[in-house]
């Protein structure tokens, strides 16, 4: 492509025709402090933040957890130190826990005598990104948490 190659672009929905020419901006590279990073979906965080049984207890936490997370997206944290980290109640912590994993949220598993928990997927995701369709094929086969259902459940509840 050369600097005086046109470009159309058509608008699928309305079949409007647009003529122009590729431009290329080139933006400088941000800067990245630290070395801890996640990657989340923002329709995820959407939903997060308009449903109505979240309150603030609730986000904190979730937040805290999503900061926390290990590769493959597990959560190496018992609530006593989540209680800690966070000065909160230890009843404020378990409910909040409770909503989270009720939710599809937080997912716990079950690893040979070990158990703890994991973020779901479809919230977000520390690690390969191969690793996380893989993740969410075992979420879906082992119906660890049905997500088809949950969204419709939540649907519902909100008319």
């Amino acid at each position: 492509m050369t600097k005086d190659d046109k470009i159309q672009i058509v608008n699928e929905k309305t079949g409007e025709k647009k003529d122009g020419f590729f431009v290329y901006v080139a933006y400088p590279k941000p800067k990245i402090t630290g070395n801890r990073w996640m990657m989340t979906f923002q329709d995820s965080l959407i939903e997060i933040a308009k449903d109505k049984d979240f309150t603030s207890p609730a986000k904190t936490i979730l937040f805290f957890l999503m900061g926390s997370l290990d590769f493959e997206n597990y959560i190496h944290l018992r609530q006593a130190d989540i209680v800690k980290e966070l000065e909160m109640q230890k009843s404020h912590v378990s409910t909040a826990m409770k909503l989270l994993v009720n939710k599809g949220i937080i997912l716990k598993v079950k690893e040979g005598r070990t158990a703890g928990y994991k973020l779901n997927p479809h919230y977000g995701w520390k690690g390969q990104v191969s690793n996380r369709n893989k993740e969410i094929d075992r979420i879906v086969n082992q119906r660890v948490v049905d997500m088809k259902k949950y969204r419709e459940a939540t649907e519902k509840s909100d008319e």
